[in-house]
């Protein structure tokens, strides 16, 4: 996750568009985080890339989990919430838990989990 929080670190140019530093930011981010994720047995790992923000789902034994990354301009401290979802169209699921943008970030995403 280093290249991420050095990239999130740069800081965002506010747009009504897709910017090229959060173009760069959502690419690094997914393929870290699902590095990540991969490294620690979670299967079926989707993102969905939204306005300076990004969301998905990612399954740890046969369970679902949601997660997203609120607008990166504003609050990039805040880290990635994640959360118990019902299925892959859930986005209201289960209590709110959040990670620190960090190395190692996966494996507390699953490990609390399987708790």
């Amino acid at each position: 996750m280093k290249k991420t929080l050095r990239l999130l670190r740069q800081g965002f140019q506010t747009s009504s568009g897709m910017t090229p530093e959060f173009k760069a930011f959502a690419k690094t981010f997914k393929s870290e985080l699902k590095q990540e994720l991969e490294s620690n047995r979670a299967t079926n790992i989707v993102f969905s890339v939204g306005h300076f923000y990004l969301s998905g789902f990612y399954t740890v034994e046969n369970q679902a989990w949601f997660f997203c990354i609120s607008d990166v301009r504003f609050s990039p401290e805040e880290g990635v919430m994640y959360r118990r979802a019902n299925n892959y169209k859930d986005y209201t699921g289960g209590t709110n838990r959040y990670v620190k943008i960090e190395t190692g970030m996966g494996n507390q995403m699953i490990k609390r989990n399987l708790r």
